[in-house]
């Protein structure tokens, strides 16, 4: 028969110290010494071979705003300390450039840098729903049991170790809620921390356009659920609120009718064309009856309302959170979920004693309002019930169930708590050991391999410099690699529109009258139009099949009157690209 501990006993002044040698209380020492050298583990395990992976340019992006910020105080497209900042691709929340700017300003513009925020916020992060969970519940076991969870989940590592904002999204969100409770907890007239709370979920509303939905949600049921301790703060009560108007009225424009809202417009189910096209199917099918009933069962409305659904319960499913993940390779490693399958029990039993023990009741209430409201941006979203970007506020609910239940699980039986550590342990040695082995391999093509040694290779004695776009995100990366000034692509007006024969017969723009991005190259003949516009010194870059034929190897053949200066090669030894130059 299994022994009944209690987990991390809170001992009392009265108790005997002869206790103190116990096998329980060694037992949970080890315990609590496991879980918090877990800890530095996991924030070690973040920062070790942080660049394992290559850069993608979405990464790319955020680093070359933040090192034009840093040089000019624009962004690369010329705006002045922009509320919401214009890239190649699309307009986005600036709150990331600027937070990455003192990491490129002390370490430079490498991948590092720009992955280095996200690791610090992701630490950031594990402590505010540390101290979060504590203030709610004062249960100091469960609190670090949380953070430790949380530190441990695939899905939070992950993102921890890449240049998106979530990382920062989710640390404004802990810690806007923290302090929030915290100036509750002052019996007095006047806190800081409410308005520490609201500068803070404000900044949320300049890092992802998640936020714009669960930001005043959540913000509404704190409100609610706290108005008459609300009511006992500042004398001046419309102070908060002016604050928070202030805070976001550069950004309202974006959000309502701007850069954000258009972005909404591309990715949301209600401007979805394919949404029309099925109505249009299944109104008109050789299954159809009369067009009025059919218009009452298939409209807009009620196909909207399918996929929102859809959407709701995929982002909540066993396939998405313990077995597949995002089937975005750049979001979640391939035969892993977002969440080790060990969570899986603790979970549920996390669920079930909410009923059983009443205790902890608002921050149950608190978390169970997170947990219901996080899938509702994305599954507004086309294929948002599997988008783990989207969905990653999702993540501080989940961990805090699954820390409850362990707590319910492991109360019971020292075997049981043994059984579940070392079946995580396993978990994390799998993922841990796919993840720095396998993963960078299996996802090369989603991370864009090969662009940093293809950039960082062209050489410096460049008369003009032909760059193919045919893969059409070289631009970002040679701005990124080459650390190309800032200035210089303000005073050019520069523009990435392709622009036809804007050089003889090549279609494509050029940064400069120097440096050319060309669109237009063909396999077949991209040498032969090469060899007319060359120069001395001239260098082409070029991607395999795109632009060179077949497995046509360079530096072995190259073409008469050129020389190879490298050859960058795929991890399936497949030519990713070559540089040439005339002689």
């Amino acid at each position: 028969m299994s022994q009944k501990i209690k987990f991390f006993p809170i001992r009392h002044p009265e108790s005997d110290s002869s206790d103190e040698g116990s096998p329980r209380n060694l037992f949970n020492i080890f315990i609590k010494f496991f879980l918090i050298t877990i800890f530095f583990i996991s924030i070690f395990l973040r920062l070790y071979k942080l660049d394992i992976l290559p850069l993608f340019g979405d990464e790319a992006d955020v680093g070359y705003h933040a090192y034009s910020l840093l040089k000019t105080a624009k962004d690369y497209k010329g705006n002045l300390l922009p509320f919401y900042i214009d890239s190649l691709a699309e307009s986005r929340a600036p709150l990331l450039m600027y937070t990455t700017i003192p990491f490129v300003l002390l370490f430079g513009l490498n991948p590092i840098a720009v992955r280095l925020p996200s690791v610090v916020f992701a630490i950031l992060a594990i402590v505010y729903l540390y101290k979060l969970v504590k203030i709610q519940t004062k249960n100091s076991n469960l609190a670090l049991l949380s953070s430790v969870f949380l530190g441990l989940s695939n899905w939070h590592f992950h993102y921890s170790r890449t240049a998106f904002e979530v990382s920062l999204l989710l640390t404004l969100i802990l810690s806007g809620t923290y302090y929030f409770y915290k100036s509750l907890k002052k019996n007095q007239s006047f806190s800081p921390y409410l308005y520490l709370s609201i500068f803070i979920f404000s900044l949320s509303f300049y890092t992802y356009n998640t936020a714009n939905i669960f930001t005043p949600l959540l913000v509404i049921f704190l409100i609610l659920t706290n108005f008459k301790e609300i009511k006992k703060q500042a004398t001046k009560k419309q102070a908060p609120a002016f604050l928070a108007l202030f805070l976001l009225f550069p950004l309202a424009k974006n959000i309502l009718s701007g850069s954000a809202a258009n972005r909404f417009k591309l990715i949301g189910i209600f401007n979805n064309p394919k949404i029309t096209e099925e109505i249009i199917t299944k109104r008109t099918g050789f299954s159809a009856t009369d067009s009025e009933t059919e218009r009452i069962f298939y409209n807009k409305l009620t196909k909207t309302l399918n996929i929102f659904t859809n959407n709701y319960l995929s982002s909540l499913s066993f396939n998405f959170l313990f077995r597949s993940g995002d089937p975005n390779p750049r979001h979640s490693p391939s035969d892993f979920g977002l969440l080790p399958i060990t969570f899986l029990p603790l979970l549920l039993f996390g669920f079930f004693s909410i009923n059983k023990n009443k205790k902890n009741g608002k921050a149950n209430q608190l978390m169970f309002f997170w947990l219901l409201i996080a899938p509702i941006p994305t599954s507004l979203t086309i294929d948002g019930g599997t988008q783990a970007t989207r969905l990653f506020l999702i993540l501080p609910p989940l961990i805090y169930f699954v820390s409850k239940g362990f707590l319910a699980i492991t109360n019971k039986s020292k075997i049981i708590t043994i059984l579940i550590i070392t079946s995580l342990s396993i978990n994390m040695i799998f993922y841990y050991r796919n993840y720095f082995v396998r993963y960078p391999k299996d996802s090369f093509q989603s991370w864009q391999y090969g662009y940093q040694q293809l950039m960082q290779s062209i050489p410096s004695n460049t008369n003009r410099l032909f760059i193919s776009n045919s893969n059409y995100t070289s631009l970002i990366h040679y701005l990124f690699y080459s650390k190309y000034p800032p200035q210089s692509l303000h005073q050019s007006n520069f523009t990435d529109k392709t622009v036809d024969n804007f050089y003889q017969d090549l279609s494509g723009f050029k940064l400069n009258d120097q440096i050319f991005f060309v669109t237009n190259w063909n396999a077949t003949s991209t040498i032969d139009k090469i060899a007319k516009i060359a120069q001395s010194s001239d260098t082409f870059v070029l991607f395999q099949l795109l632009d060179i034929p077949g497995d046509w190897d360079l530096s072995k053949n190259p073409p008469d009157g050129f020389k190879t200066i490298d050859t960058v090669y795929l991890p399936n030894n497949l030519i990713f690209a070559q540089i040439i130059q005339k002689l």
